[in-house]
């Protein structure tokens, strides 16, 4: 450090400046302002979480409901009850769109598996309702019985003893052979479905 500035003035100790002209005496460090932090950014609302596929899962069980429905009443209003391969095309096409409903509905893909388990629900609930409505077709309208026994034999045809075969149907082994069929059959389709369906909708 100098005693004297360049102008002949007397510094005095550790001076920064010359007193007299102002000049600087030493070399002062830049002060470099780092950049300020910028402002934490917004908490970002978390997606959404479903619960997995099964009858606590309140919109899987709505969705569910709702083509089992649809799938009867699209059966009914086409005319064609006497038609049960066009039944069983509504059951799997329920179970279809059951699942490209859900997955739309919640952004959500399901696998082929979790897509099978909510046709099943679909299912469920038509066989749910076609037992209560053929019972109480059965016990409020006795003449549906005589229905069904005519339609039997015009299916059925010359070779087969209608009245024993009811009989066998309204045996208590016939009944529970008779609802396990219709449980199996009514599931299984819409679970197909919806197998197909999350597969489908996967590929999008």
């Amino acid at each position: 450090m100098p005693d004297h500035c360049t102008c002949g003035a007397k510094l005095p100790e550790d001076a920064r400046f010359c007193h007299k002209c102002g000049k600087p005496q030493r070399d002062e460090p830049l002060l470099v302002q780092e950049p300020a932090a910028p402002p934490p950014l917004p908490p970002q609302p978390a997606a959404p979480q479903f619960p997995p596929i099964g009858f606590h899962n309140k919109l899987a069980v709505r969705i569910g409901l709702l083509f089992g429905l649809l799938s009867l009443l699209m059966w009914v209003l086409s005319g064609q009850l006497l038609m049960p391969a066009m039944f069983l095309i509504w059951m799997v096409a329920a179970g279809l769109l059951s699942v490209l409903f859900y997955c739309r509905r919640t952004g959500q893909k399901l696998s082929m598996i979790s897509g099978a388990h909510l046709g099943w629900i679909c299912g469920f609930f038509v066989f749910a309702l076609i037992a209560v409505i053929a019972t109480i077709g059965v016990v409020t309208n006795p003449a549906v019985v005589d229905q069904m026994r005519e339609q039997l034999k015009a299916s059925a045809g010359s070779g087969i003893d209608v009245n024993q075969v009811m009989e066998v149907m309204r045996s208590p082994t016939g009944i529970v052979s008779l609802l396990l069929g219709a449980f199996l059959l009514l599931t299984a389709l819409p679970a197909f479905g919806g197998a197909m369906g999350a597969k489908l909708f996967d590929r999008d």
